[in-house]
């Protein structure tokens, strides 16, 4: 699996930060405040580059289970079928 750069995870948590920012001025009712951090956390998303979100797309892909997507019952006709 193809590991982020340096920039890229700092980038990431920058976007965390902002995230949890954003959150505390939402908590504490502070409205300026939670648009200012939810603006700056769209922008730093909006800065990936497109090798950037292929990484983490691989990774989320690879992280998901193929068959969490198909029934039980689908699940037993594979069994059977093989």
């Amino acid at each position: 699996m193809t590991t982020l750069t340096p920039e890229e995870q700092a980038l990431d948590q920058h976007i965390k930060d902002c995230d949890r920012r954003m959150l505390a001025a939402s908590a504490a009712g502070d409205r300026k405040d939670l648009e200012h951090w939810r603006q700056r956390m769209y922008a730093a998303i909006k800065s990936r580059t497109p090798e950037h979100q292929a990484k983490m797309h691989a990774r989320i892909d690879a992280a998901i289970d193929p068959n969490w997507f198909q029934s039980e019952e689908a699940l037993e006709l594979g069994r059977r079928a093989a």
